[in-house]
């Protein structure tokens, strides 16, 4: 059985959690990580190199980073709604995920960094607004594909994953940018995948930085 370590609070575990929902396979879920600890005992470190979150357990294969979790799911189950099966498809959804690995993702978490995990009196105004250009730049890609698509690529993938899971806290950190059409169609889409609300559209209070 697949098992997942990490804590529900994190995006890039909440990535794993929407495409297991989206399989439909049983699996475990050990909490690790963030308030609740234990990402340095020897059982989890030994796990992953780095020692974050998540971690996909199949058998005696350990797998860390969210995207390459997500990339092993689909190949793994071929059949199922996020399965990869076709060679052209997997590069066009690998380029996507790239993408939010090296800009959408940075810009929409750097923000969330600054305005809801540092208190007030500690906030730097000059990164609010470097993390802000980073992210109208970012998004006006993602925007610009989402024209006359329900989803990136036409079709539910696991890129819609990659970068969905992110809106959510878009939500809260630029909402005039993530308002914007097509970003507000597509979330109104990604809501309608059960998995999104069960796992993404959660509370993050704790991570919250106290005043």
């Amino acid at each position: 059985m697949l098992k997942l370590w990490g804590r529900k609070t994190s995006s890039n575990v909440q990535k794993i959690l929407w495409a297991l929902e989206e399989l439909g396979q049983p699996y475990e879920h050990e909490i690790v990580g963030g308030i609740y600890g234990g990402k340095d005992k020897k059982e989890y470190a030994s796990k992953t190199p780095t020692k974050l979150v998540p971690v996909l357990e199949d058998g005696d294969i350990a797998l860390w980073e969210s995207h390459s979790i997500l990339r092993y799911l689909a190949k793994k189950f071929p059949e199922s709604s996020i399965g990869i099966k076709d060679m052209r498809k997997e590069a066009e959804i690998n380029c996507w995920i790239d993408f939010s690995s090296s800009a959408f993702q940075p810009a929409v978490i750097g923000l969330f960094w600054e305005l809801v995990r540092t208190p007030s009196k500690q906030r730097s105004k000059e990164n609010e607004e470097k993390q802000y250009k980073a992210l109208i730049s970012a998004s006006m890609i993602v925007s610009k594909q989402l024209e006359n698509r329900d989803f990136l690529l036409g079709n539910f993938t696991i890129a819609d994953i990659a970068l969905g899971t992110l809106m959510y806290r878009m939500r809260d950190v630029a909402p005039d940018l993530a308002a914007t059409e097509p970003l507000k169609s597509w979330y109104d889409k990604l809501q309608t995948r059960p998995g999104y609300t069960k796992f993404v559209t959660t509370s993050y209070e704790e991570l919250r930085a106290k005043d």
